[in-house]
């Protein structure tokens, strides 16, 4: 049986503003870094064999903290990137409502086959995610891996495990800064 870890980066300030990150590249602040020097100490009791990571900052500073109590291989796996939320990436919602008050009233970032302009749509991110996934299942001799990615990535991964899962309860999944969620798989 595998056990697959799943941790969404440190706090950015970002976060703390309630922007759209998207893949915008930014450092953990100061909050981040304390929440992610702790997610290493509550992880530091786990098996840890292998880590699969987001390229952006946010994801290999969290993983730089996790991997100091695991001798274990880091792999930088863009599959895991955060979704692009094109037009809408720095904005608030408040701003994102105000600037583009049409796609916002349509509600563009939870269609799955539509997108902010530049952005990915819910079934791109799906697709590439669930593809990473069934590698590392189907081709992946560890038994305790963990994967360091973001929110809406953590979404995406909960349905993967979680297939039945309805679209309301897709959205309403969140993986708080500095959590981890484990997932158990036969395969």
């Amino acid at each position: 049986m595998k056990k697959i870890f799943v941790i969404r980066h440190g706090e950015t300030d970002s976060n703390k503003e309630g922007r759209y990150l998207g893949r915008t590249d930014e450092s953990l602040n100061a909050i981040g870094i304390s929440q992610a020097k702790k997610l290493a100490e509550k992880t530091s009791n786990l098996d840890i064999e292998i880590i699969y990571c987001s390229p952006l900052k946010r994801a290999t500073e969290t993983t730089e903290f996790i991997k100091t109590n695991h001798a274990c291989e880091v792999v930088i796996d863009k599959h895991f990137i955060e979704r692009s939320v094109g037009i809408y990436e720095g904005l608030t919602k408040e701003e994102a409502k105000n600037k583009y008050p049409d796609l916002y009233a349509k509600n563009i970032t939870r269609i799955f086959n539509d997108a902010p302009p530049n952005g990915e749509t819910i079934n791109e991110v799906i697709k590439r995610v669930f593809a990473a996934l069934n590698e590392i299942k189907n081709q992946n001799d560890f038994s305790n891996i963990l994967i360091s990615t973001h929110g809406f990535i953590a979404k995406v991964i909960n349905k993967y495990f979680n297939p039945q899962i309805s679209e309301q309860d897709f959205f309403d999944f969140s993986l708080t800064n500095a959590e981890v969620k484990t997932y158990k798989s036969d395969d």
